[in-house]
């Protein structure tokens, strides 16, 4: 996996994280209480091996980056949250490597749970973005009933709905308005 690819894997999951955990509805409907298999889907974002769940040690890391996340476009509030998630997590970057593998980047810092290296990688992510001129691209759900957040990929920048499902609902329910 590139760098890029992995620091792109990260924030991917960190914003999936924060909306499993924060987002009060979800494409149209309340917000699923989270549970370990919404966690162990947030994690095949970013890694393919199998990792203990401790549900409870993710809750107040993922609401506060979703805290953060839904700041913006105030990057200076956002920043001030992730700056402490990235303390509290004692996030420490460091090259490590499993032998006959390459060397990757971790975050966590030795004897720390699981669940804190996972909330110290995607904080590091978060503050990536936060720190780049491409934070404007991070954009609530501009759907009616779901308060997702999602990261833009468009070229031009005019992605509005976190899925197709939230642009549809939006689209058939203007469509309705105006033949009613």
């Amino acid at each position: 996996m590139e760098p890029t690819e992995h620091l792109q894997a990260s924030l991917t999951a960190a914003i999936a994280l924060a909306n499993v955990f924060g987002a009060p509805t979800r494409q149209g409907r309340p917000a699923a209480p989270p549970d370990d298999e919404a966690i162990r889907g947030v994690l095949r974002l970013t890694t393919n091996r199998t990792v203990p769940i401790e549900l409870h040690e993710y809750e107040t890391g993922a609401r506060q980056l979703y805290d953060a996340l839904s700041l913006l476009p105030d990057v200076d509030g956002a920043v001030a949250l992730v700056n402490d998630l990235l303390r509290r997590t004692q996030a420490t970057p460091q090259l490590t490597r499993e032998p006959g593998q390459l060397w990757h980047l971790h975050f966590a810092a030795p004897g720390v749970s699981a669940a804190t290296g996972w909330l110290a990688e995607f904080a590091t992510a978060v503050a990536m973005l936060l720190g780049s001129h491409d934070s404007e691209r991070l954009r609530r759900c501009a759907a009616s009933r779901c308060d997702d957040l999602f990261l833009d990929s468009t070229r031009n920048r005019t992605q509005r709905f976190c899925s197709t499902a939230c642009q549809n609902r939006t689209k058939v329910a203007a469509h309705r308005a105006r033949t009613a």
